[in-house]
């Protein structure tokens, strides 16, 4: 059985390495890439089970990506990540969850390993309980 596809939408190339190399030692196959656009593009190409998503990207904003998730009736577990605060997390959180996006959680940056660990592994599990098509 194949591993698991996380994708990680984040414009700071750092923090999208930092969060796919967690994800390979999480049991992932991973892809990256800087922008929402990009991001739609693969999502229709092979579709993830796991999302990890910054909200504050240029061109197309997470908000807008969740907004799009919405329309595609995505079930892929997502998590939220953001350096603008836990007060602007929220209310993306509550966007998404509102558009029928899966919210697995949220996480501050700088990023603490141990959280995105514990939000991957319970995002997986999520994705493992959905029926298969």
């Amino acid at each position: 059985m194949p591993n698991p596809l996380l994708i990680v939408v984040d414009d700071d190339p750092e923090i999208a390495e930092l969060v796919s190399e967690v994800g390979l030692l999480s049991g992932f196959d991973t892809r990256t890439t800087g922008n929402g656009i990009d991001f739609q593009v693969i999502w229709a190409e092979s579709r993830p089970s796991v999302i990890v998503m910054d909200l504050v990207m240029p061109d197309m904003d997470g908000v807008e990506l969740l907004y799009w998730l919405g329309e595609q009736h995505c079930e892929t577990p997502i998590i939220l990540i953001s350096g603008y605060g836990a007060e602007y997390l929220e209310m993306a959180d509550h966007i998404g969850t509102g558009k029928g996006d899966t919210i697995v959680g949220t996480l501050q940056k700088p990023i603490d390993i141990a959280d995105l660990e514990k939000l991957l592994s319970k995002a997986l599990a999520m994705f493992r309980a959905l029926p298969t098509p």
